[in-house]
């Protein structure tokens, strides 16, 4: 009985204390969840959804990425820690890295990570004029800092001897055994095969084909780079091919990557717009009758697809 009795006591100095709004904070936690409403409608209305706002959102999300691909696709590429890369092992870590990226960053700028593909994304009809600088200035200066981040931890050792045996830790450059020429072809061929993949994504008909983006580009990088990386490096990005060579001041051939991948970047989007692409896959639409003949003509359209862009 002594107990039950101190109980209740207890339970009514609780609840006087609720009213009085003292004793267990449900009020201070009521204030506390008011101010964050506020904050967060001050923030959603008020700031994050400026136009000055999205564009320095999009333009870390770029600047990021592309750090992020040249800090963990170089670190792939990098001879040291008692591994040995292969080719093999060199493309699947750039096709996968390219994945986290897109996963990232995908819905906040497309995660280009690229400036071909911003280029491309620009003939294509899908990104202005201006963004396309923003997004240029945030790739190579993210590839700068991504690839100087990689030599500040790693030992300085494992790119010195890359020099020595070649051109650099993660540079590319031609095969001895390939003109100019050759593999000029070669990395307009392998941009132009990327930037028409992005192209098919872009495309309103795929609209409902998003949900597998990141490991489709995965796999897609991944096979290019295995195919192309012993002749050329599989580049088809200015922003990594520079970074690397800067860092190394080693420059063998840099044109052929400023010239190829950006022309591909170029031609092939305004192929695929106007000899693949169709804005809506299902239009019925009725033939008029002849003019004499009164009757009603319909004519029935779908509503296009609206699709995040990568």
């Amino acid at each position: 009985m002594t107990h039950n009795g101190f109980s209740n006591h207890h339970e009514k100095e609780l609840v006087a204390g609720n009213v009085e709004g003292h004793t267990n904070g449900i009020h201070a936690n009521d204030d506390e969840a008011k101010n964050q409403s506020k904050f967060d409608i001050l923030w959603n209305t008020k700031i994050s959804n400026t136009t000055s706002f999205i564009i320095v959102s999009k333009f870390l999300a770029e600047f990021f990425g592309t750090a992020t691909l040249m800090f963990l696709g170089c670190m792939g590429c990098l001879d040291g820690f008692d591994n040995v890369t292969t080719n093999l092992s060199r493309g699947i870590i750039f096709g996968f890295t390219v994945m986290i990226v897109i996963l990232t960053f995908g819905v906040v700028s497309g995660a280009h990570i690229n400036p071909v593909v911003s280029i491309a994304a620009y003939i294509y009809g899908d990104l202005s004029g201006t963004m396309v600088l923003v997004y240029f200035i945030a790739q190579f200066t993210g590839a700068l800092c991504g690839y100087g981040l990689l030599m500040a931890v790693a030992p300085q050792d494992y790119f010195n001897q890359a020099l020595v045996d070649g051109y650099g830790s993660c540079v590319t450059a031609p095969h001895n055994s390939l003109t100019s020429a050759g593999a000029l072809a070669i990395e307009f061929i392998v941009t132009g095969i990327l930037i028409w993949a992005c192209c098919g994504v872009w495309d309103p008909r795929n609209a409902d084909q998003q949900n597998s983006v990141p490991i489709k580009f995965a796999l897609l990088v991944a096979a290019i780079s295995v195919a192309a990386g012993p002749a050329t490096g599989a580049s088809m990005n200015p922003a990594r091919t520079l970074s690397p060579c800067i860092w190394n001041n080693s420059y063998h051939k840099i044109w052929i990557y400023f010239v190829g991948p950006p022309l591909a970047g170029v031609i092939m989007p305004i192929v695929y717009k106007y000899v693949f692409r169709r804005e809506s896959n299902n239009i019925i639409e009725h033939i008029p009758a002849p003019p004499q003949e009164q009757v009603c003509v319909c004519i029935l359209h779908n509503k296009d697809s609206h699709v995040e862009k990568v």
